[in-house]
């Protein structure tokens, strides 16, 4: 894992502080969910971030920091923040694979494919672009 500290008290993929209710979230938090939250805002991340971070890894600091390290260099390439959440989820923080399939994704739905089709296409064909394709097409056809 690399530590990288976002160069913006949040990264490029957050929203505004008001954009997220957190007060009933954080209460609900056990110590060391509090601790680990902490931790990752201590580095500049937004509670909001790192709450979707604990969401989606667990209280473990190590992969929560990963996971928002690789989030926000992906963002930082321009991709966008929903296909980096979904691209994440399907390749558990290997920035290499997500970014691969980020541009598959990016593609397919810049061709008017759904993302939920996209993701499905692309996790049944293990990211071979001219199968999921097909079966993109396949489906469109069939609705």
């Amino acid at each position: 894992m690399t530590s990288q500290v976002p160069k913006t008290p949040s990264s490029s993929c957050a929203k505004g502080p008001g954009s997220f209710s957190y007060g009933d979230v954080l209460q609900a938090l056990s110590s060391s969910e509090w601790e680990c939250l902490q931790i990752a805002v201590g580095m500049g991340y937004s509670h909001e971030e790192v709450l979707k971070a604990m969401k989606r890894k667990g209280q473990s600091t190590e992969q929560i920091l990963e996971y928002l390290v690789v989030h926000g260099q992906l963002c930082e390439k321009g991709f966008d923040p929903l296909l980096v959440e979904a691209a994440l989820e399907m390749h558990q923080c290997s920035e290499e694979k997500a970014a691969e399939i980020l541009q598959l994704m990016s593609k397919f739905q810049e061709m008017g494919f759904e993302l939920q089709d996209i993701k499905e296409a692309l996790l049944l064909h293990n990211n071979d672009q001219d199968d999921a394709l097909e079966d993109l097409m396949t489906r469109a056809g069939a609705s």
